[in-house]
């Protein structure tokens, strides 16, 4: 997918209200209204080049504050969007509250599946501690930690995160 992002980046740095993230074929649009986040979404398929097409069935819209203020299906041109609370981008957990424990507890359970994928070796007596030790750091710790970098913890995510089952 190629679209003009120069013309569409001009007008985001005039009014800081809408935001684009995009990465091969996902693109996840971001606007402060409905208003902004329609006109958006339109200049994009009017500024794309050919093979750019909006996916009814795959293209969501999530709103996302304190109190949610619309649970309604968001219409434009002839597209109807879908209103969803969560969905994954890029391998990452997005709520409408915009609450990081949903993301640690699918990142524990991801870590968990992953040592379990493992468990012979980590349990097999052929396997110094050390050895199981490297597995770990290199294979099980950064499936829990993607995307960690981006995470303002609480003190009951942290306390998730250092609650190891047996590793």
């Amino acid at each position: 997918m190629v679209f003009s992002v120069v013309e569409i980046s001009k007008q985001t740095r005039r009014t800081k209200s809408t935001q684009i993230l995009a990465y091969a074929d996902d693109v996840a649009i971001m606007s402060r209204s409905e208003y902004a986040l329609k006109d958006t979404s339109f200049n994009i398929g009017k500024k794309a080049r050919r093979g750019l097409l909006v996916h009814e069935n795959k293209t969501k819209y999530m709103q996302v504050a304190r109190a949610v203020l619309n649970d309604e299906h968001l219409c434009y041109g002839k597209h109807k969007l879908e209103h969803i609370k969560e969905f994954s981008y890029l391998g990452s957990q997005m709520n409408q509250t915009n609450s990081i424990s949903s993301e640690i507890q699918a990142r524990i359970l991801s870590g968990n599946r992953c040592y379990y994928a493992y468990g012979k070796l980590m349990k097999s007596r052929a396997l110094n501690r050390s050895s199981k030790f490297k597995i770990y750091k290199s294979l099980i710790r950064p499936v829990v930690t993607y995307g960690c970098e981006a995470w303002t913890l609480t003190s009951r995510d942290e306390q998730k995160l250092r609650m190891s089952p047996e590793y």
